[in-house]
């Protein structure tokens, strides 16, 4: 071949590597360059919408959005990614695998911002925003982060929220979420999270050669969540938080007439500023595998036994069907005894010749298991549903509990077996198989407080200003002389110097309850207190439960006493 040809052969193949490197540039990369083109000269800025906020009935924050920075990296503008990183390491004292991990995670998108720091505080902020001009792959997003000013008190209903997962973002996508959007996990965030989270908005601007910024080209203004205003006053519920605190239980305080929840506690909590901070990991996986189940609001998710207090069912049962009267009078000798079992009274020696309004200040369970022979397991259940249990209150929170109100077509459904006497005995002191949530104790109290309504508990009085309360109120029907012997009953059992709960009686203010103490499974008994007051017009019920605690005529009523106390002093009552 001659030399001639071999040049040319060489300089057409030149010519078509040339050709080739083009075409490939101009279609094949055309996307990317173009994307890397428009991103050096076009700019779209996120506008977060700060989520709605929760204050109590005198507008007292409970919840809040507070001004936050996140730094977020683009993989497809980076230039040294490993410098970059170890320069984020230092300044924001982040381990390097770490953030090597979530630059991996942004790969995986690599036209799209990601997050890979946090909260970083304004100081740090400062200093990302000066790298930026050298990092062009590195952005500072100002957005805002949920706040718990209270801590752990009032956890429980308010609940916490989190970032979506990619699961969830797939579904959520066509309704505007973003990937790094918080929704509701629990309580009240849950709840209301249609109300409380807001609209994105964001801007697309114009920037020169060195990212600043020369002209907005578009605008969408961001509109915030809608605020919640409680029921809840404040200063009531942190002093019911700190008198549970260290205690297993739960504490309701409801106004007796209209179901406003003017407290609701329960224990353990938990620190819902905890789930919005990267560096208390630890702390949340701790509360997620705590054995004593802080997430739990024991005041509407957990049903127990409901020992002695239920002895207000079987006495409105009992009056308003005629099983028994004012003047009936059973003899307690400290037990009944039925075939091979016995049936104790609590008072081994016994009451004696008792009445009911005795029976109720002494709460003796000879005379009411008698009681419940003659009403019989279905008219018990009846009244009890009648008066709120075995059924959702209706609370305006999430995961709330329906308990358990047993008949006798129930056990044969349920159980496969007959009902027996001994059953009914059980049921007439709310042992056995009936369960219920202390919400549910609340209503019933109330019933019998408000003179004879059933009325539905909420936590949320207005959104926006604007009233979303639904009183729902039942008229029961019931006797108002009957109800009146019961009331008289738990003023005695208060009042009296032989009541058993006479720790909750107080100077200032006249108070009526009954105590509960129901047996368990396990060692330790639970103590309950239900109650209202004033006794002359009632005002507030209020419930405490507290779990394997022991005797309900020991904490739960001295307890309750002290919130009575507080309800005054604050005004409420």
């Amino acid at each position: 071949m001659k030399r001639s040809s071999v040049l040319s052969f060489i300089f057409l193949g030149f010519l078509f590597m040339t050709a080739a490197g083009l075409v490939f540039t101009q279609i094949a990369m055309h996307e990317r360059y173009k994307a890397m083109s428009e991103d050096n000269r076009l700019k779209i800025i996120p506008l977060i919408a700060p989520r709605g906020t929760i204050s109590d009935r005198n507008g007292n924050d409970m919840v809040k959005d507070e001004l936050s920075f996140n730094v977020s990296v683009k993989p497809i503008r980076g230039k040294n990614e490993e410098g970059l990183i170890r320069e984020l390491s230092e300044l924001l004292v982040i381990r390097e695998d770490i953030l090597d991990k979530e630059f991996s995670e942004a790969k995986k998108r690599p036209f799209s911002y990601h997050v890979v720091a946090r909260d970083i505080g304004i100081d740090k902020a400062i200093r990302i925003a000066e790298m930026g001009i050298d990092h062009p792959g590195l952005r500072l997003d100002v957005t805002s982060k949920r706040r718990y000013p209270q801590g752990k008190s009032a956890s429980v209903f308010l609940g916490y929220v989190g970032f979506i997962n990619r699961e969830e973002f797939q579904s959520l996508k066509p309704y505007g979420f973003r990937m790094d959007d918080l929704v509701g996990r629990a309580g009240l965030e849950r709840q209301y999270d249609d109300y409380l989270r807001g609209k994105h908005g964001g801007k697309q601007v114009e920037v020169d050669n060195r990212g600043r910024e020369v002209r907005v080209l578009g605008l969408r203004e961001p509109v915030p969540g809608k605020s919640l205003r409680l029921t809840i006053d404040l200063s009531l519920q942190r002093f019911c938080d700190d008198l549970l605190d260290g205690r297993d239980g739960a504490i309701v305080v409801m106004s007796s007439n209209t179901g406003e929840i003017m407290a609701l506690s329960s224990s353990p909590a938990y620190d819902p500023n905890a789930f919005m901070d990267p560096e208390r990991r630890g702390e949340v996986m701790r509360v997620l595998n705590d054995k004593k189940h802080p997430l739990l609001n024991r005041a509407i998710t957990g049903a127990y036994p409901a020992g002695s207090v239920f002895k207000l069912v079987v006495a409105v049962a009992a009056l308003e069907t005629g099983a028994i009267s004012a003047l009936t009078h059973y003899n307690c000798p400290g037990k009944i005894v039925l075939g091979s079992r016995t049936f104790n009274c609590w008072h081994r020696g016994g009451h004696g010749d008792i009445e009911i309004t005795e029976a109720i200040k002494g709460s003796c369970n000879v005379f009411f298991g008698k009681a419940g022979l003659a009403l019989g397991p279905d008219k018990i259940a009846f009244y009890a549903s009648e008066m709120g249990m075995g059924d959702l209150s209706g609370i305006d929170l999430p995961f709330e509990a329906a308990g358990l109100v047993p008949s006798e077509s129930w056990k044969k459904k349920a159980m496969k077996d007959a009902w027996y006497k001994g059953d009914t005995l059980n049921y007439s002191v709310g042992q056995g198989y009936l369960l219920s949530t202390p919400i549910q104790i609340a209503r019933m109290t109330s019933v019998i407080a408000n003179g004879g309504n059933l009325v539905r508990p909420y936590i949320v009085e207005d959104i926006d200003g604007i009233s979303v309360a639904v009183r729902e109120i039942v008229p029961l029907n019931f006797s108002e002389k009957n109800l009146n012997i019961v009331r008289e009953g738990m003023r005695l059992a208060v009042n009296d110097r032989r009541g058993t709960a006479m720790r909750a009686r107080q100077k200032e203010i006249v108070v009526a309850g009954k105590t509960g103490t129901a047996q368990t499974s396990r060692e330790g008994d639970h103590g309950w207190f239900a109650g209202f007051a004033p006794f002359e017009k009632p005002e507030l019920t209020v419930v405490v439960f507290d779990e394997y605690g022991g005797k309900g005529g020991a904490f739960p009523a001295e307890t309750a006493g002290k919130i009575f106390l507080k309800a005054k002093e604050l005004g409420i009552i």
